[in-house]
């Protein structure tokens, strides 16, 4: 192979990551009063991809943090929170997300668009948050406990930024 293409090489993953999360997030999600919000409607943003279920004990712990932060915040520094569900029974779900005031990946999707995006960002454990730039880039797939630890360091870029390969 010719040294010429090797720079090319080290921006695979990095263009892969880029149009595997664009793409996964190119859809239609629900806010608590069901309007539908496109990525069109985010666009400019960041994003928090938050995973968490109505049954888990962690993540009902850390939910009412992360709507406090998210209430502070949220307008002034251009954030959303898109939830993704990782709960197994729709109604549960659905009350779980009316005490959330952001958007959710809607409920036909969990286990098709839901599963890709938590995998994608190579999570194994929930409550988990992953941050996305403006341009889709994964800036700390592991987000969580920054946000909640400290909220003035939006949008809490990991150092090792653009070191993520997915």
């Amino acid at each position: 192979m010719s040294n010429s293409f090797l720079p090319l090489l080290f921006l695979l993953p990095t263009c892969h990551a880029l149009l595997n999360i664009r793409s996964l997030l190119e859809t239609t999600y629900t806010d608590r009063s069901g309007n539908n919000v496109t990525l069109s409607d985010l666009s400019g943003k960041y994003l928090g991809l938050y995973f968490g279920a109505s049954w888990c004990p962690d993540c009902q712990a850390y939910t009412p943090k992360l709507v406090k932060v998210y209430n502070q915040i949220h307008e002034a520094d251009n954030w959303q929170v898109i939830w993704v569900t990782r709960d197994r029974v729709e109604e549960a779900a659905d009350s779980y997300f009316t005490h959330m005031p952001w958007i959710r990946l809607q409920w036909a999707e969990k286990d098709t668009r839901g599963v890709a995006m938590f995998q994608l960002t190579q999570q194994k454990f929930i409550p988990a948050v992953t941050m996305v730039d403006p341009e889709y880039n994964v800036i700390n797939p592991e987000a969580n406990v920054e946000i909640v630890t400290h909220p003035k360091k939006f949008p809490w870029t990991k150092e090792e930024e653009n070191s993520y390969e997915f």
